[in-house]
């Protein structure tokens, strides 16, 4: 561009400088200016826009509690360190992936699953599925 010539210092003086141009002069700027990076693996993003706009269709679709249920297993998974993980998963001898199960979505995990975690971890069953302990 021409901003060695016109001695632009500060980026207010840059922008005052762009909105100071008329249409033409503007294209005529675009024309001669060049890119700072390049994109050398545009058929990959193009992949990777496409597998982004599928993404976002599938988020459109989604109900609202559907919704919430993501941003509640988010938040729970940003609470869950990965060392606490490995740990709980040498004590246990279950899969971290399990452990996973167990802590965020108990329901999928097996009755099994459920009572080594808590046996070897040494927490009560009533505190861990206290649907199972209530009355009607």
């Amino acid at each position: 561009m021409k901003t060695k010539e016109l001695e632009i210092k500060t980026a207010d003086e840059f922008d005052d400088y762009i909105q100071s141009l008329n249409i033409n002069q503007l294209q005529q700027t675009e024309k001669e200016s060049m890119f700072l990076f390049s994109n050398e693996q545009s058929e990959n993003n193009s992949a990777e826009l496409s597998d982004y706009s599928d993404i976002d269709d599938y988020i459109q679709s989604l109900q609202i509690c559907e919704l919430r249920e993501i941003e509640k297993n988010s938040e729970l998974l940003k609470k869950i360190s990965k060392s606490t993980m490995k740990h709980k998963s040498k004590i246990t001898g279950l899969d971290e992936r399990i452990i996973l199960i167990i802590e965020t979505k108990k329901e999928k995990a097996t009755l099994e699953q459920l009572m080594i975690y808590c046996d070897r971890l040494h927490i009560p069953y009533q505190k861990m599925v206290p649907e199972f302990f209530m009355r009607k």
